[in-house]
């Protein structure tokens, strides 16, 4: 029996009828936290930095006294984002399975009768596949800005492993699939965060202005010389204002990373489009910054991303369409930047998305569908690709997805999620000298990237540089002098347009890149 930590940037796992193949992808100082165990009864590849190795080995431990049993109840016992791979070497069928909502979900593909798994796209050129793109794909990931459920991905051939399911691989590469449950806690309620945190002594905080953020911190103790603290952004930002006050106010470490000047914007927009195959966006350019530069290598960088899972910001009778308006890229954007041959979809859009939302997602209210919809469609689908991009860096814990945090919390009725009661509570519980940041949060008229002022200047000349190189490799999607013309707008008259530029500039540089490295092998 062996069982080893490892520390990547990516993974291939390759699975046929006779191969199971682990390739790990490593670089000094960067990356996050793998598991790989064997033994006589399975191969086990366990991915996640919010889990203790203890943790770990005791779920391992479970699984070869009852196997079925305890896949079947995993989500009572391991929570967080994470994924697990394992071979029964005795039928050879691989199960796997990942974190409850599918934020860590794989990707894969199928190529010469083998199944192949990656965790992101950044050495996606070793399959020697070529990208094609997928009309309904393309369609959804530009409204949305990622991959929502039931929509595929913009690239056919590929698809993603969804969450709250076991999937399981035969040796002829046959896939069945089994929802799994995860019991919700009837026990008087007792909120806290404390248990996801303990994956780890070093901890590094997103101190900001946001109340999940706020939540986090009010769990950490004063005057704790192992805790950082740290933000991104303009310095008159509510953001950085009010996480430096949170910080003194702990009397813990705090740093403050600036943004990207055109060079830096540059160099992370690339990193960000390998990593995340086009999919992120590269709005994302300065929180990367700020965790290869600001974060240390050793430490894991704590985010409130699924604290909104627990939050209500819509009244029960909401109009779907209309609550969905700041989820969607405005009309606009597409009308005058798809080819012809998305009239139809635009046609019927923002109308046609809204209706898949009611048809897809469970609810008794527009209220409760929202909520739903952004539990399963929008953390997997835009903050997976965060998840994605930021733990090839470092490691990144979720202590709102710990699994007892999910039991007590996301049966509640909506009433509980009403003004951020579940948030109040925690901190009142744990540090009251913070209610006064949740009761009344800094504000500010500056924004954190301000990107309005920098499109306007020198970052504005890079994006539509960088649009001016690569936006031909998407010439069978959009019109591209026409996206150059609305860079040049933009530029002008700044407004939601930018964040639809930077959506088409990710998928743009990766497509451009995977050609220009598939098509030379294809001519040989």
């Amino acid at each position: 029996m062996t069982f080893k930590k490892h520390t990547i940037t990516n993974f291939h796992i390759s699975f046929s009828k006779n191969k199971f193949d682990v390739q790990l992808f490593k670089k000094e100082k960067q990356g996050s936290s793998l598991f790989t165990f064997d033994s006589e009864l399975f191969e086990i590849v366990w991915y996640s930095s919010d889990h203790t190795q203890e943790k770990i080995l005791n779920f391992i431990k479970e699984l070869h006294v009852n196997f079925e049993e305890t896949l079947a109840t995993i989500y009572n016992q391991i929570g967080g984002v994470f994924e697990i791979f394992i071979i029964n070497k005795n039928n050879h069928k691989l199960f796997i399975i990942n974190d409850l909502y599918g934020v860590n979900g794989s990707f894969y593909l199928t190529k010469n009768n083998q199944l192949n798994f990656f965790l992101n796209f950044q050495n996606f050129t070793e399959f020697q596949v070529p990208l094609q793109f997928d009309k309904v794909g393309v369609q959804a990931h530009f409204a949305f800005g990622y991959q929502v459920q039931p929509f595929p991905l913009p690239y056919k051939g590929i698809s993603r492993l969804e969450g709250g399911k076991l999937h399981v691989f035969d040796e002829y590469l046959e896939k069945t699939e089994k929802p799994l449950k995860i019991d919700f806690s009837i026990e008087k309620l007792s909120f806290s965060l404390k248990n996801g945190l303990n994956a780890t002594e070093n901890l590094f905080f997103g101190a900001t202005a946001g109340k999940d953020s706020l939540t986090l911190l009010s769990q950490v103790e004063e005057n704790d010389a192992t805790i950082k603290t740290g933000n991104f952004g303009e310095v008159y930002s509510a953001d950085v204002i009010q996480g430096k006050e949170i910080a003194v106010n702990l009397d813990v470490s705090y740093n403050h990373t600036t943004l990207c000047d055109e060079e830096e914007f540059e160099h992370y927009a690339h990193q960000i489009a390998s990593i995340s195959g086009g999919l992120g966006t590269i709005s994302y350019v300065d929180m990367l910054k700020f965790v290869n530069e600001g974060i240390p290598h050793d430490y894991s960088f704590v985010m409130g991303e699924a604290g909104e899972c627990v939050r209500m910001f819509f009244p029960e009778d909401s109009n779907l369409a209309k609550a969905l308006h700041n989820y969607l890229t405005p009309k606009e954007f597409l009308s005058a930047s798809f080819l012809a041959d998305y009239e139809a979809f635009l046609k019927d859009y923002p109308e046609n998305i809204s209706t898949e939302i009611t048809e897809n997602y469970d609810g008794n209210s527009n209220a409760e569908v929202l909520i739903n919809f952004y539990r399963k469609g929008r953390l997997p689908g835009n903050f997976g690709n965060r998840h994605k991009i930021l733990s090839a860096f470092r490691n990144k814990i979720t202590p709102f997805l710990h699994e007892d945090f999910i039991k007590q919390t996301h049966n509640l009725p909506l009433k509980r999620y009403q003004h951020d009661q579940i948030h109040e509570q925690i901190i009142y519980d744990t540090n009251q000298d913070l209610l006064a940041f949740f009761r009344n949060p800094v504000k500010s008229d500056i924004s954190v990237q301000d990107w309005n002022h920098r499109i306007s200047n020198e970052i504005g000349e890079k994006l539509y540089e960088m649009l001016s190189k690569h936006i031909h490799a998407l010439k069978t999607v959009f019109e591209v002098e026409k996206v150059l013309q609305l860079a040049k707008q933009q530029q002008k008259n700044p407004n939601r347009g930018v964040y639809f530029l930077f959506r088409v500039l990710s998928m743009a540089i990766f497509a451009d890149n995977i050609n220009n490295a598939i098509a030379p092998c294809e001519k040989r």
